[in-house]
């Protein structure tokens, strides 16, 4: 089962591999929430910039609309990191059945093979016991018939 051992390792390496996509694409979600979080908090610094100082009140209408939009494109970034996310995730699951699947398959294999080895240890000590009967028949002068 040699064979079984190489897939095995196989769909480890590649279980290992999704899983660090997953890892990758969770912190790019954290990333894109903290620009999100990053770009409230100026906005409402600027909020209160534009209230204390009429003339930076000005210019605040274009950069509100300008951050909004910004931060209409980190929601959508973030909307389409989470999907990515949701499939990789499933690749993961489907990896790990994969292994899971030749794992076993080797597990049953290498139970069989004990169960074959045990049976033949089984069978040499029960043929050494009746040679060793015999022979004690044979040395009593009683033969079983």
């Amino acid at each position: 089962m040699r064979g079984v051992g190489g897939l095995i390792r196989l769909w480890k390496w590649r279980l290992d591999e999704r899983r660090r996509i997953v890892v990758d694409l969770e912190i790019l979600r954290a990333s894109i929430e903290r620009q999100m979080a990053a770009l409230d908090a100026e906005l409402e610094h600027e909020r209160k910039v534009a209230t204390q100082n009429y003339t930076a009140g000005f210019g605040f209408t274009a950069y509100r609309r300008m951050n909004r939009d910004r931060h209409a494109y980190a929601e959508v970034a973030r909307d389409q990191t989470i999907d990515r996310i949701a499939a990789a995730q499933e690749e993961v699951n489907a990896a790990f059945r994969e292994q899971k699947k030749y794992e076993l398959v080797l597990e049953n294999w290498e139970k069989r093979e004990r169960a074959k080895q045990e049976k033949r240890e089984q069978d040499e000590m029960d043929e050494a016991g009746l040679q060793g009967f015999r022979r004690r028949q044979e040395q009593d002068g009683k033969l079983p018939d």
